[in-house]
């Protein structure tokens, strides 16, 4: 059977041809992404480390960091019961303002307590901001079931 081509070029098969094969390649073409982008579980936390930064363009907000690591550097995740007391001197005011990875309370003396109640988490965020007089401050110690132990950062507001 003769089939005659259309002023394009195209003949109606060669349409139907490339149409019957882009298919399986738009369903490939999405189902990759979602393959490459599984990682596999990080291991148990050999080290920890933490990190305090001051924002005074965010009203003097306090952000501080605990984050696991393996032996290689690559993040580790941190073993649930993790827990972090941040006490405030007499006359400072602690207020929590976010916390990721942690669950937090915030005590009637003030003081803010967090622990670590998942088994997937390899690091902690807490942000919070202090307020007290100068030369005042508050104290932060963290204790984790990995050598060193417990950490114990204090702090001075100036």
């Amino acid at each position: 059977m003769q089939e005659n081509p259309r002023a394009d070029g195209f003949s109606r098969r060669t349409v139907v041809k490339g149409a019957a094969w882009s298919v399986p390649v738009i369903a490939a073409a999405v189902a990759t992404p979602l393959a490459a982008a599984s990682t596999p579980t990080p291991a148990a936390a050999t080290f920890w480390a933490t990190g305090a930064t001051v924002s005074v363009v965010s009203g003097n907000v306090t952000n501080f960091t605990v984050e696991g690591s393996d032996a290689d550097g690559n993040l580790a995740l941190l073993p649930s019961g993790t827990s972090v007391l941040i006490v405030p001197d007499p006359g400072v005011t602690l207020q929590l303002v976010n916390a990721t990875g942690i669950v937090t309370t915030t005590n009637p003396d003030g003081s803010i307590t967090a622990i670590i109640t998942g088994s997937d988490v390899t690091n902690i965020r807490i942000q919070f901001r202090p307020t007290g007089p100068s030369g005042s401050g508050y104290s932060i110690t963290t204790n984790i079931d990995i050598d060193p132990f417990t950490e114990t950062i204090d702090v001075k507001l100036r």
